[in-house]
């Protein structure tokens, strides 16, 4: 087994045992694992994201820690919240920390930087929906499924239809179309047919095998990271000689996944709240 072979099978590995539950291919935002019950925490160990979520009526902010092993920060903060003024864990009173710090694991301390330089302490309005025009577009990404593909819009001023599903602040617009012109590059190069094109804030996926358009597109929706993700990678490391672009993409993705099944779990703390 080569390095990327070796580093997708790591990554699948750690997500069938964090996230993935049996019979469950497509989860929803209810089937994604709540990690924090209310009624007793089970802080794992090992990397991931600690963070307070703060919600008014019309906005919110998430308020992160980045930590290299929840377990012990997680008791740490619990026991001397004011050792933690960034997480704001004190400004209603002492009452009910373990209600309000909660968690989420990660595949690696990378990245939790990542999601916590993305969100930490901005201002989200909650109906981002109803605020987003032209001057002001809004901060997530929007999915829209067509009958050749999927679309992701950086706008929802792009494409607001009923078919349109909100990601999330999932990442910097730039750095996503350079690695998703990277992605259609090198599949097809490796002989597997897909059609990426970049447009003025959005960009198309279509003209594909079905499959490959439904495991890149659960990707974005579900923050999936698919057993048959896994065998496209291998698949594309026999194929291409320089893997120094594959690793690249495969940790970006891996990085988008891990960003939206963060919002997602976001999005039902605030149902919760």
């Amino acid at each position: 087994m080569d390095d990327i072979e070796f580093m997708v099978a790591e990554t699948f590995r750690h997500f069938r045992e964090n996230y993935q539950s049996d019979g469950i291919e497509k989860p929803s935002p209810l089937d994604i694992p709540q990690e924090n019950p209310k009624e007793e925490a089970h802080v794992p160990a090992g990397p991931g994201l600690l963070y307070h979520l703060q919600k008014s009526t019309s906005l919110f902010v998430v308020r992160t820690f980045v930590s290299h092993d929840l377990q012990t920060d997680y008791q740490n903060i619990i026991d001397y919240p004011e050792n933690y003024p960034s997480l704001r864990l004190l400004e209603a009173g002492a009452n009910q920390l373990t209600e309000k710090l909660q968690y989420f694991p990660l595949e690696d301390f990378v990245q939790a930087e990542i999601i916590h330089d993305l969100i930490s302490n901005r201002r989200f309005p909650i109906h981002e929906e109803m605020m987003c025009n032209l001057s002001d577009p809004g901060f997530s990404w929007w999915l829209s499924k067509k009958a050749s593909g999927f679309q992701l819009s950086f706008t929802l001023s792009v494409n607001g239809d009923g078919e349109t599903v909100k990601l999330g602040p999932i990442g910097d617009q730039q750095l996503a179309t350079r690695n998703f012109q990277l992605l259609g590059n090198l599949l097809n190069e490796a002989g597997l047919n897909l059609n990426v094109e970049n447009e003025s804030n959005r960009v198309q996926f279509n003209n594909g095998e079905e499959f490959l358009l439904e495991e890149i597109k659960n990707l974005f929706e579900f923050g999936v990271v698919s057993e048959g993700l896994e065998d496209l990678f291998k698949l594309l490391a026999r194929r291409i000689k320089d893997h120094s672009q594959l690793e690249t993409l495969w940790f970006y993705l891996q990085e988008v996944a891990a960003m939206r099944r963060f919002w997602i779990q976001i999005e039902y703390n605030l149902v919760e709240a």
